[in-house]
């Protein structure tokens, strides 16, 4: 038998080349430093508790053992008190319980990055490089054995350290000298993102390594003569996770300047011209040729004679079905599942359409404008989004995409069109969650409940 082993190391993000964490990458995943007016509120409380739990050798062993060393023979001044006992047992008591809340306390820190002050003050602690917990010995140990080394020179050494050197940090993280010796750093849970919170951190470390794809930028223009014979251009056509989805080269489709569309001719790939149903523009139907989808030409914005274009690669290749234009062409429909929503294409809109809300789940209320909105953290329309509201919704963990779902109204249903996220959408009907394919429409109906990344949303129709 072979027995391999894994030396693979793990590897930690967020490092410079020096290997020292960056503030930007923590700052991007939503954690923020603990403010220091609740930290000096933690340590106050844990401070509070040990004044509390030293009580019984404060108030009953401490007196006499004073009394007893102002007499001549102490020994025989605890004897003669008669309560030997209570003050041994109150010491004791002390002692035992002072112990026991201080373990308490470094374990919490080193495994859970919390301690009893921390947990009320709505504070967490991580290490700085790894934003994990702290561990024990170096996180929780050594960190308390630096506090605890700064009151042996009483009131100066506790200033310094605990009040005085979180304020020369270098990186403005609030970081004293205990927390350079442990490599911890304090965060604030309640104003943003808990770092054990092992399903938010996991999206927002996602979201932090792939949002450079999701950035809006100006591309420069690869376009070539119209004029060349077989000159193909790159045009942008959709948008995905990963960017802006462009037209092969080689097949080049041409739109007229024919405005709105409908009347625009299509040159196929041979070079030949034709109308959106598929037959030579300006001449009759000879034969049967291969028909061009209507949402081709429905989707093309006018752009002026001689500008190549590609329709997008998510049409069907069957035949076009019958009814009016579709704004956003989709991918064919999926077999249909017991239990699952219906699947249809988005027609276009109608003005006695239903009146449609969305609940989130933060208590914003969103209607449902003309066509259909376009959500996302940053949403920004592809081409045939023409008559989308962009509605930007605010998630300070990124779990929602920059461009997310499209809701698109109909005459007599709505249509969720997930726009290939990153967390991807789901959709919840009768307790069942049916997970929506990109680039594919969904059929929703009243009292349903869509998924973007952590969000939700009720839909309430009518």
């Amino acid at each position: 038998m072979i027995w391999e082993i894994d030396d693979s190391t793990h590897a930690v993000e967020g490092l410079d080349g020096r290997g020292r964490p960056r503030p930007e990458y923590a700052a991007s995943l939503g954690l923020r430093m603990a403010p220091f007016g609740r930290r000096v509120l933690a340590t106050s409380i844990e401070l509070g508790i040990l004044v509390v739990l030293q009580l019984p050798l404060l108030l009953v062993s401490l007196p006499v053992l004073l009394n007893a060393a102002a007499s001549a023979d102490p020994a025989a001044a605890l004897t003669d008190a008669g309560n030997l006992g209570i003050v041994i047992a109150c010491a004791a008591a002390s002692s035992a319980l002072t112990t026991a809340f201080v373990v308490l306390q470094l374990i919490l820190h080193g495994r859970k990055g919390t301690t009893v002050g921390k947990a009320a003050a709505g504070i967490r602690s991580v290490n700085v490089r790894t934003l994990e917990r702290p561990g024990f010995w170096r996180g929780a140990v050594v960190r308390y054995l630096v506090l605890g080394a700064s009151f042996l020179v009483p009131l100066i050494g506790p200033v310094l350290v605990i009040a005085c050197s979180p304020l020369f940090d270098p990186e403005r993280r609030g970081r004293g000298w205990a927390d350079m010796a442990g490599a911890t750093w304090f965060v604030d849970v309640r104003n943003g993102l808990n770092p054990y919170d092992v399903k938010r951190m996991r999206i927002a470390r996602k979201t932090a390594a792939t949002d450079l794809a999701d950035e809006r930028s100006e591309l420069p223009s690869l376009a070539t003569s119209a004029a060349a014979p077989g000159s193909g251009a790159y045009i942008p056509v959709t948008r995905s996770s990963g960017g802006v989805v462009g037209a092969p080269r080689g097949e080049t489709y041409t739109a007229s300047a024919a405005p709105g569309g409908a009347d625009a001719a299509v040159v196929a790939p041979g070079g030949a011209a034709v109308d959106p149903a598929g037959h030579p523009a300006g001449a009759p139907a000879s034969g049967p040729r291969e028909p061009v989808h209507p949402s081709v030409a429905s989707s093309m914005a006018p752009a002026g004679p001689g500008i190549p274009w590609t329709p997008p690669r998510l049409l069907p290749d069957a035949a076009p079905p019958a009814g009016p234009p579709l704004p956003v062409a989709s991918r064919p429909a999926a077999p249909a599942r017991p239990g699952a929503p219906a699947v249809a294409a988005p027609p276009v809109a109608d003005a006695s359409s239903p009146a449609v809300v969305l609940e989130f789940d933060t208590g914003t209320r969103i209607a449902l404008p003309g066509a259909g909105i376009l959500i996302g953290r940053d949403p920004s329309p592809a081409p045939g989004d023409n008559g989308l509201t962009l509605v930007p919704i605010e998630d300070p963990t990124k779990s929602i995409s920059k461009t997310h779902l499209a809701l698109l109204r109909t005459g007599g249903a709505i249509i969720a069109v997930d726009r290939a996220s990153t967390n991807g959408s789901a959709l919840i009907r009768d307790g069942a969650e049916h997970s929506l394919p990109p680039g594919q429409g969904v059929t929703v109906r009243s009292g349903d409940t869509l998924l973007l990344g952590d969000r939700r949303a009720l839909i309430r129709i009518g």
